[in-house]
C-alpha cells in the first residue's frame, strides 16, 4: 500500500514540474515540516512525502527542525539524494529561548544552485528573535541570477514586533552580502489572531518589496484560511521575478483513502514557491 502511495504522489510530483517549472528558471520555496525530528524522520512514508514534495524545487528554505541530536535532517537528506538529482544542505543552530528549540535549513540542488560566502544568523544582541534568522547568498549556476534568502519562524505571540524587524534584516542580508536582491521567506504566522493581515504594508511598502505571497492566500492545512507563510522579494528582484508563484496543497493529492498517512503526518502548513529568472538580472 505504502508503495502505491509514495508512487502515486511521485508521478503527481514529475506532473506538476514538468507542467510548472521552466529549465530557464529556478523555483525558491518555503516549507515549514511542523515538528520534525527522530519520530517523523523514523516514518518512512512521511519522510518520503517530504523528500518528494522538497524536490520539486531548486532551492527550499526550511523551517521547525527540532532535534537535539540533529539526525533526522540528515534522514531527510538521504531520501531526497535517493534519486539521480542531488541536493546540498546548510543548516543553522538550534534557536530559541527555551529548551524545545529549532533550527532553520536550506535545502537547495546541486546542479542549479550553488551558495557563495558562509551562511549567517541574524546577530540579536537585544533578543529581539525567538529565533534569529537565517541568512544565505546563493547563485544560478547557469546564468547570472545571484540572491540571498532569509529564513524566518517568527514566535507566534510576537509575530508582529519580529516582523517588523525584517526590513532591517533585509537590509543587513544586502550590506553583509554586497547584493541588493533579498527575498525574506518563512513562517510569518502573519494572520489569524497573530497579526491583521491588513496591516503587511505598512511593515513592507510595496515602493521597496514584493508581496509574492499576498493576503488572499490559504497556506494553511486546517480549515480556516489563514496566509501564515510569505514570500517577500526586495524591489529589485522585479526584473527577475516571473509573475508565477504557487501553494503545493499536498493534501488534494490523492492518497487512495485507505493509506493511513494523513496531510498532518506530513505538516500543517503547505509549501510555497515564486519562479524567477535564471537570466534577467542586471545588478
Amino acid at each position: 500500500m505504502f508503495r502505491k502511495k509514495n508512487l502515486l504522489i511521485c508521478i503527481i510530483f514529475v506532473l506538476l514540474s514538468q507542467s510548472a517549472f521552466s529549465q530557464n528558471s529556478i523555483t525558491i520555496a518555503s516549507f515549514n515540516l511542523r515538528i520534525f525530528g527522530q519520530s517523523k524522520a523514523e516514518k518512512k512514508p512521511v519522510l518520503k512525502a517530504i523528500a518528494a514534495i522538497i524536490k520539486q524545487f531548486d532551492v527550499t528554505a526550511v523551517q521547525e527542525i527540532r532535534d537535539k541530536d540533529e539526525n533526522s535532517i540528515l534522514k531527510l537528506m538521504e531520501e531526497i539524494n535517493s534519486g539521480a538529482e542531488k541536493y546540498g544542505l546548510l543548516i543553522g543552530p538550534r534557536l530559541g529561548r527555551t529548551s524545545s528549540k529549532e533550527q532553520y535549513a536550506f535545502i537547495y540542488r546541486l546542479d542549479k544552485i550553488r551558495y557563495d560566502y558562509f551562511p549567517v544568523t541574524w546577530n540579536d544582541e537585544k533578543d529581539k528573535f525567538e529565533r534569529e534568522p537565517f541568512i544565505a547568498n546563493f547563485y544560478a549556476i547557469e546564468g547570472n541570477l545571484d540572491f540571498v534568502l532569509v529564513d524566518i519562524h517568527t514566535k507566534p505571540e510576537d509575530a508582529e514586533n519580529e516582523m517588523m524587524l525584517l526590513p532591517q534584516v533585509m537590509e543587513f542580508a544586502t550590506e553583509y552580502y554586497g547584493e541588493k536582491d533579498v527575498i525574506c521567506l518563512g513562517d510569518y504566522n502573519a494572520d489569524g489572531s497573530y497579526f491583521r493581515e491588513d496591516e503587511y504594508f505598512k511593515i513592507f511598502s510595496e515602493e521597496k518589496y514584493i508581496w509574492i505571497i499576498p493576503n488572499e492566500a490559504d497556506t494553511n492545512v486546517a480549515k480556516s484560511d489563514m496566509t501564515y507563510d510569505r514570500i517577500t522579494a526586495t524591489r529589485s528582484l522585479a526584473e527577475d521575478y516571473l509573475l508565477e508563484w504557487g501553494i503545493l496543497k499536498f493534501d488534494e493529492i490523492d492518497l487512495n483513502g485507505s493509506i493511513s498517512i494523513k496531510p498532518l503526518d506530513i505538516s500543517d502548513h503547505y509549501p510555497v514557491w515564486a519562479m524567477f529568472n535564471n537570466n534577467n538580472d542586471t545588478d
